[in-house]
């Protein structure tokens, strides 16, 4: 009986030992190798740029984001531990999340294919500007699902969009004369804008051209036309008002109406000296009372003169 239990004994010491013994051998075996350096399957790389369209927005504008997703992979198939991966990479899910001010008006793509070693595929997002909103940067967020079914891979990125509320410029480039006026129109954005379109108005004032169609302007571009003007008004000075409509991006705009004044009469100064003849008349008649006492005083100094012996 005391063999036996010496033997059980013995077999639990050494069930204990060996016990410890895998323990710390786990141990090890995680400290050595951390879970970031187990054996994970290959991915490629996967990118997300981005643009806007028009570039700058202003309130109330509608705008297109383009997404565009890459795989920066250069190969289709990887070997590794003795197997074959394939770097074509399955598009889950790609949504934009509008901000305060901005709208994000287009639904989440869902399941939108598959993407091949150095290909890529765009996708748009139709955004809304709020019509108080105040300049400045605006960051919207964009999330791409992507990657292996059992273990898909999310990815989130910023997308920036810039708010600007600056209109069409309207300078006067001269002082207005009653048959003209001249206007510098100037760009002050940071992006194209086109169909600019220079209003004019004034009470008792004909325009031509009515409206000055100037087309495409660049940033920071700037041009200077002309109105010819007809005036029926017998004021002394008339309000000759200018406004711009133009399009940015997709939405028209108008800017705030410039007003610059026509002083000394609508009526050309020529017409000042009444009916036709009139004005030289009376430069005739004023010549005339000037050059008199001259004539007769020259005349009666000859005369004494001619009298001498």
């Amino acid at each position: 009986m005391r063999s036996r239990s010496n033997l059980a004994l013995v077999l639990a010491f050494v069930l204990m030992v060996l016990t410890l013994i895998q323990a710390f051998s786990m141990c090890l075996s995680a400290s050595a190798y951390p879970y970031s350096y187990m054996y994970r399957c290959p991915e490629p790389t996967i990118t997300i740029g981005s643009s806007i369209s028009p570039e700058v927005l202003m309130p109330g504008d509608t705008g297109i984001v383009s997404m565009v997703i890459e795989n920066c992979a250069d190969q289709y198939v990887v070997s590794y531990q003795r197997e074959d991966f394939s770097f074509t990479v399955p598009i889950y899910l790609v949504e934009l999340t509008g901000t305060e001010g901005l709208v994000v008006t287009t639904e989440p793509y869902e399941n939108v294919g598959t993407i091949g070693p150095g290909d890529q595929i765009e996708i748009y997002f139709k955004v809304k500007v709020d019509e108080n909103a105040t300049d400045g940067n605006y960051f919207l967020d964009a999330k791409l699902v992507s990657g292996y079914e059992e273990a898909p891979e999310e990815v989130n990125r910023k997308v920036p969009v810039k708010v600007d509320s600056s209109d069409v410029m309207l300078i006067q480039a001269d002082v207005p004369t009653p048959s003209s006026a001249s206007l510098d129109v100037a760009n002050p954005r940071e992006n194209t804008l086109s169909a600019v379109t220079i209003v004019p108005e004034a009470d008792g004032v004909e325009f031509s051209p009515k409206e000055y169609y100037i087309g495409t302007m660049e940033s920071d571009e700037i041009f200077t036309i002309d109105f010819d003007l007809k005036s029926t008004s017998t004021a002394e000075k008339i309000d000759l008002g200018f406004k711009a409509r133009f399009k940015n991006g997709d939405t028209w705009h108008e800017s705030e109406v410039y007003t610059t004044t026509l002083s000394g009469g609508a009526k050309d100064p020529g017409d000042a000296r009444g009916p036709p003849g009139q004005g030289r008349t009376g430069t005739t008649t004023a010549a005339a009372a000037i050059l008199l006492p001259t004539v007769i005083g020259g005349a009666y100094f000859w005369r004494r003169r001619a009298k001498r012996p």
